[in-house]
């Protein structure tokens, strides 16, 4: 499904927005690992949307692709936060923390979030997710990503990234605002628009497809044509 608003854009000249549509579980986490591949430690990611738009998935694939152990993240609705160790560079632990069921910033004191977040500023090493942060209003005085989760269908969910321009920069920022999460073509897994691989997989599947076309498995049902040898954005002769 093509990508729209898919570069730079909105009504905040300091935010980069751009939408997506996913209409799977699998789609959602491949784009949270997209968006996952640009944070630092230190950064906070706002997360909106209605019970069972999809936020624990988009939770789960960024924090997968941040080295979280699968399996371990899990709706923080009662216990309000978790706290997990993260395998990446510059990202030591992931903090989900969901504030549904919180009347004020107030209500955090007794959370113990003074450990992660300080001055409005998330401490190094640390990516803090927060759901609902509507519930507690400029808790992050710093620059934050902020995702909106609505449903656009009985099976699709419309997915608003809100990125702020100074990230422009980082590597990765590009491949996310022009891309979007792909099946693998070889293996059917999903891929992050970000991977290095796009659109495939991993480099065993990119040389699987390369084998097919030297082997001939692919066949072409039309005689190529000079167009289809040109590069983007190549015009051709005048």
């Amino acid at each position: 499904m093509p990508a729209r608003d898919a570069r730079f854009g909105g009504n905040d000249s300091d935010m980069a927005v751009f939408v997506r549509e996913s209409t799977s579980g699998e789609y959602t986490a491949a784009l949270a690992a997209g968006l996952a591949s640009v944070l630092r430690g230190g950064d906070a990611v706002l997360l909106e949307g209605d019970l069972g738009a999809g936020k624990t998935a988009f939770v789960r694939g960024l924090s997968a692709a941040l080295g979280v152990e699968r399996g371990l993240v899990s709706s923080p609705t009662f216990v309000l936060m978790n706290e997990y160790p993260a395998k990446c560079d510059g990202v030591t632990r992931v903090v989900h923390m969901d504030a549904y069921r919180l009347r004020s910033v107030e209500d955090l004191d007794s959370l113990g979030i003074d450990e992660f977040l300080t001055g409005g500023r998330v401490r190094e090493g640390v990516v803090l997710v927060i759901e609902w942060p509507e519930r507690v209003p400029g808790i992050v005085s710093g620059s934050a990503a902020r995702v909106r989760i609505g449903h656009s269908g009985e099976t699709s969910r419309q997915i608003e990234l809100e990125l702020p321009a100074e990230w422009d920069g980082r590597p990765g920022m590009t491949e996310l605002a022009e891309r979007e999460p792909i099946r693998c073509a070889v293996s059917g897994a999903w891929v992050s628009p970000t991977s290095a691989t796009y659109p495939f997989a991993g480099e065993r599947e990119r040389m699987a497809d390369l084998y097919r076309w030297f082997s001939g498995s692919y066949k072409l049902t039309r005689k190529a044509e000079e167009d289809d040898f040109r590069v983007d954005g190549d015009k051709g002769p005048d």
